[in-house]
C-alpha cells in the first residue's frame, strides 16, 4: 500500500474528513487530497503532525510494512478479562498500535450450563455483532428473543444487542464474537 491510500485509509478510520484533518494539521484540504493521490511530498514537520492527530508515528504513515505485533496477536498474547461470571472465560485479541479499531474480537469460552447476562458483558455500546460458534452450543439473547447456535453457526445483530450468552450443554462451548465499532 503506498502513502497516499495509507493515509486515506488510516484518516477515515480516524473518522476525519479531509477537511477535518487539513485544519487540525495546518495545511489547506487540497492538499491532503494531493497527498492521498500521491501528488504531492509532506515535509517531516507536516508527516509528524498527520501522524500526532491519527495517533500514530511517521513511521507507520511511510513504511511498507507494520510490526507483526499490529497484525498477529498469538495464542499466548490474548487479553483474559475478568467477567466475574462462573464458568465464563473472555480472551481478547488485543491488536497493538496506536491506531483506530472498527471492530473488537473475542473468544468466549463457556463451561456446561455457565451463562454470561447483560450486567456481565464486555461490551454494553450500540455496535454490531457477530457471533461464529467454534464448539457446543451457544444460546444468544437478543431483542427477546433467544437463538440456538450450533458448531459453524454464525448470527448478526445490529438491531438489537446481544443481552445475553449462555450454554444450554452438558459439554463446553465456545463462540468468536467480534463488535463493531470497537468500544470495549
Amino acid at each position: 500500500m503506498n502513502f497516499g491510500e495509507r493515509l486515506r485509509r488510516m484518516r477515515t478510520n480516524a473518522g476525519l474528513s479531509a477537511r477535518a484533518l487539513a485544519e487540525k494539521v495546518g495545511v489547506s484540504p487540497s492538499f491532503i487530497y494531493q497527498l492521498e493521490r500521491n501528488e504531492a511530498t509532506p515535509s517531516f514537520s507536516t508527516l509528524k503532525r498527520i501522524g500526532s492527530i491519527l495517533g500514530t508515528g511517521v513511521s507507520v504513515l511511510t513504511d511498507d510494512e507494520f510490526p507483526e505485533e499490529w497484525v498477529v496477536v498469538r495464542r499466548a498474547g490474548r487479553r483474559k478479562l475478568v467477567t466475574e461470571c462462573e464458568g465464563v472465560n473472555v480472551e481478547l485479541f488485543a491488536f497493538l498500535g496506536s491506531r483506530s479499531k472498527r471492530m473488537q474480537a473475542c473468544v468466549v469460552s463457556l463451561e456446561p450450563h455457565a451463562s454470561y447476562p447483560r450486567e456481565s458483558l464486555v461490551y454494553t455500546h450500540e455496535r454490531d455483532d457477530f457471533i461464529y460458534v467454534l464448539e457446543g452450543t451457544v444460546e444468544v439473547l437478543s431483542g427477546g428473543k433467544w437463538y440456538r447456535l450450533e458448531p459453524g453457526d454464525a448470527a448478526h445483530f445490529s438491531i438489537h444487542n446481544v443481552d445475553g450468552i449462555r450454554n444450554p450443554d452438558n459439554s463446553s462451548a465456545a463462540a468468536l464474537w467480534v463488535v463493531s465499532p470497537s468500544g470495549v
